[in-house]
């Protein structure tokens, strides 16, 4: 499994922004499919706390405390609320994805073994 960048050799960092493709061999789509699952239930996990967080609250209960609190959330704690449901609208994008790609694939080839690799059914 890998991401394609679209370009050809040599070294250059990838853009900073746009769509980048996953390139995923057939016989991993099933075991690609779980790391993204469980990347999105620790991520929910992680979040969920971080969350509960926010608003940040004065924590000295002095003017300065609440100015700097009042200020971080104004300016940080929505955008970085978007940000992270952004990201979580991505990896649940990607979960679909070969959640469809693997139907497309035993729908057309079933559990050949030489598409799947032997390694399928142990994966279920």
């Amino acid at each position: 499994m890998f991401l394609a960048d679209g370009g050809g050799g040599g070294v250059s960092s990838p853009p900073e922004f746009g769509q980048r493709k996953l390139k995923v061999d057939p016989s991993a789509i099933p075991q690609a499919r779980k790391a993204f699952e469980k990347a999105l239930a620790e991520f929910d996990e992680k979040i969920e706390q971080a969350v509960y967080a926010l608003p940040t609250k004065p924590w000295a209960q002095d003017p300065i405390s609440s100015e700097t609190s009042k200020a971080f959330n104004e300016q940080t704690s929505d955008k970085a609320l978007a940000a992270l449901k952004s990201y979580k609208k991505q990896l649940i994008g990607v979960i679909d994805q070969l959640r469809m790609i693997e139907e497309q694939y035993r729908m057309t080839e079933g559990d050949n073994a030489a598409m799947w690799g032997t390694r399928l059914r142990d994966q279920g």
